[in-house]
């Protein structure tokens, strides 16, 4: 009789597994098979082994309990089969015969445990409570190993394994960083990874004596600032960690955490950060402006005189490593000369070129002469309004959260659907998305006229001593037509400014 605390301590532990019963003997298997209900959850009975490795196929049960003699096929062979579809089942194996030679083929095929028959209850509850700790056992490992391979292969982080200076294994974002299909391709182009490392000041890299491995084994654990190129050429700004492996001698773990996005190279480097940022824009914008001068490309010049858009027809006339020259209408001169910069455009170009570095305008040659050009995202041809200048007869206040912003504001520029206001400081949580109230007051005869809006805090730039902010807000009726009225002025106003500085030398 089986202790119903056994079957109780029995049930808790397997009754997440599934059983296979296999028995010939038709009594033996019907009382058995009623026990093990009383255990597990499922249970599948089969009565010879083909029988029993058809279950097996169709269900997979995690435990497998068999005879060894039985028609058709006998135990041994159908647990054979059954291992080779899954060698991580678990099958014992019962038999009325103490045969060695039975125990020595079980032993070979691999099953778990070898119990002779009449199976002794409190035998069979070891076993079984045996198995059930080793089958855990091994789903804990499974969900370890698969962790750790996710981990390995899908954090954020870069991640290698070295053997002494040499890379044996890097994860998969490590891979796609480096441009590597494999890691035997990553290992050939770096012999030794310190040649990733790129100097920077207080960086870790080889110099002067200094070698990055001696100084990253020689300190476990210490976290090092280091900069590496990226595939696309792209300079990245990494935290590097390196942990040896215990009893692996010469093998340790390196991680590299990104984040340059913080901004943080130019605090350590800034000068190498600028000249990094120029050589790389201007190489590139350089060759698009010699290929734009070889084949005579019709581009066009942009400049925005205090918001009013300037634009013409120009051409590159000429191009080398000291200096650019572009030839454009007067007018178009006299802008530059204001502005001090101006953009250039074209089907030809992938994007807006900014060119600054005025050296000199030719007015009579009608020519400007300038050595600097980045390429930028912002064009003025994709202004969604006018955006203008403002008179001094225009000025804001700004309510946050039901509090009014008690610093001096100044409105940068304006258009139908957004302001740009220039904050000596920022108020406590102010961020974008942020809802504000926007008052303007525009002093104009005969009575100033207000625009009351809601707004939404679009972007905010920060300056070395103040903040620029966009707001967002959308008007209708009444202070719709105010402020197009006020644009529209202001615009006429702006031309005739304009067109008397064109007179001016």
């Amino acid at each position: 009789m089986v202790e119903p605390g056994v079957l109780k301590q029995l049930r808790t532990i397997l009754q997440s597994y599934s059983l296979l019963y296999v028995e010939d003997n038709v009594g033996l298997n019907t009382q058995v098979t009623a026990l093990f209900k009383k255990i597990f959850e499922t249970v599948y009975t089969a009565y010879d082994g083909e029988e029993g490795l058809a279950l097996f196929k169709e269900h997979h049960p995690s435990i497998v309990i068999t005879d060894i003699e039985m028609p058709k096929m006998d135990g041994l062979v159908m647990s054979k089969a059954i291992m080779q579809i899954d060698p991580e089942v678990k099958v014992i194996v019962t038999t009325a015969h103490d045969d060695p030679d039975l125990l020595h083929q079980a032993i070979r095929i691999g099953v778990f445990d070898y119990l002779v028959k009449p199976m002794r209850v409190e035998t069979l509850a070891k076993t079984l409570a045996r198995c059930a700790h080793i089958l855990k056992e091994e789903l804990h490992r499974k969900i370890f190993n698969a962790n750790l391979h996710s981990i390995f292969n899908y954090q954020n982080s870069l991640t290698l394994l070295l053997q002494g200076q040499k890379v044996v294994m890097a994860n998969q974002p490590c891979l796609e960083f480096f441009g590597a299909e494999s890691v035997d391709v990553l290992r050939k182009n770096f012999e030794s990874f310190g040649s990733m490392l790129l100097k920077h000041n207080s960086f870790l890299y080889n110099h002067d004596g200094y070698e990055w491995f001696s100084e990253i084994t020689g300190n476990l654990g210490k976290l090092f600032n280091v900069k590496i190129a990226a595939a696309d050429g792209d300079h990245h700004h990494f935290i590097l960690r390196y942990q040896s492996i215990p009893d692996r001698d010469g093998y340790g773990v390196l991680t590299l955490n990104d984040v340059t996005e913080l901004g943080l190279l130019k605090l350590y480097d800034a000068t190498a950060v600028e000249q990094e940022r120029l050589l790389q824009d201007e190489k590139m914008v350089y060759g698009l402006l010699e290929m734009a001068m070889q084949n005579g490309a019709k581009i066009r010049a942009h400049n925005l005189y205090k918001g009013l858009s300037i634009t013409n027809d120009a051409l590159i006339t000429s191009v080398n490593h000291q200096e650019a020259t572009l030839q454009t209408p007067y007018v178009q001169l006299k802008a530059i000369q204001f502005e001090e910069e101006f953009y250039l455009t074209s089907e030809l170009f992938p994007v807006t070129i900014l060119c600054t570095g005025i050296i000199r305008i030719d007015f009579d040659a009608q020519r400007v002469f300038f050595n600097h050009y980045r390429m930028v995202q912002t064009s003025p041809t994709r202004r969604a309004a006018i955006r203008v200048t403002p008179d001094s007869s225009l000025s804001a206040t700004l309510l946050y959260e039901g509090h009014k912003y008690d610093a001096e504001i100044s409105v940068m520029d304006i258009s139908i659907n957004a302001v740009r206001l220039l904050l000596p400081s920022l108020p406590a949580g102010f961020e974008p998305k942020q809802s504000v109230v926007l008052d303007m007051v525009f002093d104009t005869p005969p009575r100033p006229t207000i625009i009351n809006t809601p707004a939404e805090v679009f972007r905010i730039k920060e300056n070395q001593r103040s903040y620029e902010v966009v707001c967002r807000y959308d008007l209708h009726g009444q202070a719709q037509k105010n402020l197009i009225d006020y644009i529209a002025k202001q615009q006429m106003v702006l031309i005739r400014e304009f067109k008397g500085m064109q007179y001016e030398k």
